[in-house]
Order: C-alpha cells, then sequence, then structure tokens
C-alpha cells in the first residue's frame, strides 16, 4: 500500500487530480445551466410579458368600442357641435384611467383628401405618418370591419404595440377607428427585471452546488486512489482477491458491492454451465417437437381424392408446432368416398397424443360400417374406454356416392358444413342435429343425414379455430364472413381452400390461438361427361 501511495504522489505532481477535473466539470455545467436558463427564461417571459399587453390592448379597444357611441363620433367627422368630442373624451379619459399601462388612446377616420386624420386622443398629437406600419394596420381595420393588433413598431417616440377596434353608427357601417397604444421599452424593461431575478437566484443556487461538489469530489477520489491497485490486480483476471477498504460512506459500499460482484462472477460461472445443459435440452425438445410434427404429417393424406366425378382439397395449420386438428379420406366399398374431419380438445403435444391413437381407432371404425353414425358411435364407446381425462373430440364424418352426388353424413358436435350451390353461387349452413362430442357420453346422440348435391355444388368444413380467430378489429371471424368469403370464392376446391386461408391472413393479423383447418369438396358431374338435367 505504501508503493501504492508513492505513485498516487507522483501521479498527482505530474497532472490534475480527479477532483478537481470533477469540480472544474461540475463549474462549467452549472455556468452553462445558468446561462441557458437565463435564455430560455427571458424569452418566455417576453412571450408571456407580450401576450398579456395583447390582451389588455385588445380589451382596452373593444370596451372603448362598446362605450364610445358611433354617432357620435359621426357627427365628429363631419365637424359638428364640441359636446360630441367632450363625450368621447371622457370616454377616452376613463379608459387610460383604468389602464394606467396604456400610453396613448385616440380616436382616427379617413379624411376627405383619403388621409388618416386624428379626431381625439389622449397622449397623440398629431395625425399619422401615411407611411407607418399603423397606417396600413388603420386601413386594414377599416376595410375588414375587424379588430386588429400590431406587431412591435418603431416611431418617433420609441416602440409600440397598438390594437385598433372600429366604430359603427347604428346602421353598423364603420365610421372611425378606436386605437390604444403600449409602449414596447415597457415590456423589455419588465422582461430584463424577471431575467436579473431569475439569473441571481440560479447563480446563488450554482454557486452553492459547485461548493458541495468540490466538497463531495475530493471525499470520493481520495480512497479511490487507494482502490486502483487492488481494482488493477482483479482486472487482470485475479478472482480471488477482494478490495480491502473500511470506509462507511458510498465508496465503502462500492468496495463492498465490488466484492460481491466478483462472488457472483464465480457463481455465473457455475451457473452458466447450468444454462448450457437447459439451453441443450431445449433443443432436445425443440428437436423431438419437431419429428413429432413430422410424425403427425405423416398421418394427414398424401394427396387428395380427385376423379372426374369430385375433387377435393384441405390444409391445416396448428397453433403449435402440433395441433389436435385432423382431416382424412377412405377409399370404401362401391367406389364410395370417405371423408372426415375433426377437432380434439386443446391443442399442442396432448392434443397431439390423443390424436395419433385416434386416427386408427377411426380406420377400424369405420371399415365396419357403411353408416357414419355407426361409425362415429363406435369410435365413441373407444374413446370411453380409454377414458383420457379432459379430452374429447368433435367430428363430421361423410360419404360421398360420386356417381348419384348423394351424401351421408353424421356429426358429433362439431361446426355445421357449408354448401354453395353451383349454380347460382348461393351458400346455406347446413344446421342441424350435430349430436355431441365423442368421448364424453355414452349415447352421443348422433343421427345420419342424406344430402343430394348438385353438379358443381361444393362443401366446405372447417374445425373451430377458424371462425373464432380475431381480425384486425379485435372481432372474430365468424360463421357469416366465413359463408361470404365461401360465396365469392374460386370454383375450384384447391382455390376455395387457398382464398380462405389468403382471406384470413388478410384480415386477421393477430397468430391463431387455436389449430386452423379447412377441407373442400366439389362435386362435378359434368367432368365425367354427365349431363346436368
Amino acid at each position: 500500500m505504501q508503493r501504492c501511495a508513492c505513485t498516487i504522489k507522483s501521479m498527482s505532481a505530474t497532472r490534475p487530480s480527479l477532483a478537481w477535473k470533477i469540480a472544474t466539470a461540475n463549474i462549467l455545467l452549472a455556468l452553462f445551466a445558468v446561462l441557458l436558463a437565463g435564455m430560455l427564461q427571458y424569452r418566455k417571459q417576453r412571450r408571456i410579458l407580450a401576450t398579456t399587453m395583447r390582451q389588455e390592448l385588445t380589451q382596452v379597444v373593444t370596451s372603448g368600442a362598446l362605450l364610445i357611441d358611433g354617432e357620435k363620433v359621426e357627427a365628429l367627422t363631419r365637424g359638428h357641435s364640441l359636446a360630441e368630442a367632450v363625450t368621447v373624451t371622457q370616454v377616452l379619459r376613463s379608459l387610460s384611467i383604468v389602464n394606467p399601462a396604456v400610453a396613448r388612446v385616440y380616436v382616427l377616420d379617413v379624411g376627405p383628401d383619403g388621409a388618416l386624420r386624428l379626431l381625439l386622443g389622449l397622449g397623440v398629437m398629431t395625425d399619422v405618418d401615411p407611411a407607418s406600419a399603423v397606417s396600413a394596420r388603420v386601413r386594414e381595420c377599416l376595410a375588414r370591419g375587424a379588430p386588429i393588433i400590431t406587431e412591435i413598431y418603431e416611431d418617433s417616440d420609441g416602440q409600440w404595440l397598438s390594437a385598433f377596434h372600429p366604430l359603427r353608427d347604428r346602421q353598423t357601417h364603420v365610421v372611425a377607428v378606436l386605437g390604444a397604444d403600449l409602449r414596447a421599452s415597457d415590456l423589455q424593461g419588465e422582461a430584463r427585471e424577471r431575467l436579473k431575478s431569475t439569473l441571481l437566484s440560479a447563480l446563488a443556487a450554482a454557486a452553492v452546488a459547485i461548493l458541495l461538489s468540490v466538497l463531495l469530489a475530493r471525499g470520493v477520489t481520495r480512497p479511490l486512489k487507494l482502490m486502483a491497485e487492488s481494482t488493477s490486480q482483479i482486472a487482470a483476471g485475479n478472482l480471488n482477491i477482494r478490495l480491502n477498504v473500511r470506509s462507511r460512506d458510498e465508496v465503502g459500499e462500492l468496495a463492498r458491492s465490488f466484492n460481491q460482484m466478483v462472488e457472483r462472477l464465480s457463481a455465473a460461472a457455475v451457473e452458466r454451465g447450468h444454462l448450457q445443459d437447459e439451453l441443450l435440452e431445449k433443443q432436445r425438445m425443440e428437436h423431438e417437437l419437431s419429428l413429432a410434427a413430422e410424425i403427425q404429417r405423416s398421418f394427414q393424406p398424401l394427396a387428395f381424392p380427385c376423379s372426374p366425378w369430385f375433387c377435393t382439397c384441405a390444409r391445416t395449420v396448428p397453433a403449435q408446432v402440433v395441433g389436435g386438428d385432423f382431416y382424412d379420406f377412405l377409399e370404401l366399398a362401391d367406389s364410395r368416398q370417405g371423408i372426415v374431419i375433426g377437432d380434439v380438445a386443446g391443442r399442442g403435444i396432448g392434443a397431439a397424443l390423443y390424436l395419433a391413437r385416434l386416427i386408427s381407432d377411426f380406420h377400424a371404425a369405420a371399415a365396419r360400417t357403411a353408416s357414419p353414425r355407426e361409425a362415429l358411435e363406435r369410435l365413441n364407446q373407444q374413446l370411453l374406454t380409454r377414458s383420457t381425462r379432459g379430452l374429447f373430440v368433435t367430428m363430421t364424418y361423410l360419404v360421398l356416392d360420386p356417381q348419384a352426388g348423394e351424401v351421408c353424413y353424421a356429426a358429433a358436435g362439431h361446426l355445421p358444413m357449408l354448401r354453395r350451390r353451383g349454380g347460382t353461387h348461393d351458400v346455406e349452413i347446413l344446421s342441424g342435429d350435430e349430436g355431441l362430442p365423442l368421448g364424453i357420453e355414452k349415447r352421443p346422440l348422433l343421427a345420419d343425414h342424406t344430402l343430394q348435391l348438385a353438379p358443381g355444388d361444393t362443401l366446405l368444413l372447417v374445425t373451430d379455430g377458424v371462425v373464432e380467430v380475431l381480425c384486425h378489429d379485435r372481432a372474430v371471424f365468424k360463421m357469416d364472413r366465413l359463408a361470404e368469403i365461401f360465396r365469392r370464392a374460386g370454383a375450384g376446391a384447391g382455390q376455395l381452400v387457398e382464398g380462405i386461408f389468403d382471406e384470413m391472413g388478410r384480415l386477421c393479423s393477430v397468430p391463431p390461438g387455436d389449430d386452423l383447418t379447412v377441407l373442400a369438396i366439389t362435386w362435378t358431374p359434368e367432368r365425367a361427361g354427365v349431363s346436368s338435367s
């Protein structure tokens, strides 16, 4: 520590100490702040005083215009008796008494020669100079018939601020102008006095702040010099060293905090190892989720069934990496086509695992019966046997006879289908007995329904995530909006599915909170050479 003290003394002899640097910086900052505050305060006070004077002048001429009888002023312009002049002069004198800051009050009109002339006035003895700025403003007031206030201008008597108000006769004709003047030097003098007071207060505060900063800087930097040697060793990478400063002020607190920081750095190395392990575990989980997503996509059909009689298309977008929505196509006996769409309650890994077994169970149930209702009831019994708590599924299962255009279907708590007529593009929602979701009750109250398609008819099935997605206006997508998009969409099943997703992307910027699935079926017997009749 003695070697450290000698080094510090030699450094102090060659260059200014840290305390003086801090004090000098504080002095300069204080002076700059005082000057800046004074300049801003001066400009602010000038604006305030100017506004106040303009308001005062406007009030003077406005009240004077109300008190002065325009008929008497008109009589003055024609050179009538002295009584009118006395009456108007009394009003001007009362305005001057009530408003002592106003230096000049007067009445002007335009003489027979077209020049401005002074009718009456207090503080004004001559007519207005035709070339002055006041002349132009008075003529503007006469022409517009509205009050006018000037900016600061200068004449032979000094700088002024003026306001003018038209005086009218009983027919509301402008016969003269009432004017009032304030000396602008009063404005500047008042602003300077206020600035002086502000600067004195600021300088006093700055002097106290500078004195305190010098004392504080010296008190802080003295022990900091003693800390320099120990700090250099820590900077070299020795995390086992600790600062030995026993003072009880902020510097001592700084030393204790620095020691705590070194201890935390040591602990951070251990924590960093744990975080690395957690990162590796997270990457492993993400990889496994990616594999799960690939496996789930493998459950989906590789191609959509299409023939000269009909065409299908579907698309699903999970809210997370994996989801609980699904669709599938089954080749049935007698060239019939099975089509199913469903939604497992919830989303994420739980719904995806539930779905993996569900699909194989459904295939087994559908292969044993031609009735959609019976297939769903068999599946319901298997789900109840496993009785997974809190999980159930809504489904709609259709069996299409491609050549006859007949659809037999059953719904288990799923959203109703939408049908679009091929000839008119009218859309109807096939609401009815949708039954109960599967996996809840032994009797889900299902029923088979039969639907006869016409050439060009299209069926649309969606999961509830589609009609519950939030749009830009914070409103949900809803079935009515879906039906309108369905009506305007292209004729093909693929165009329809992509069009619905494009429209949702355009209207709904909020990420979906549920899985989204859309499935479309178009019956096209005309492609098979069958007459529409």
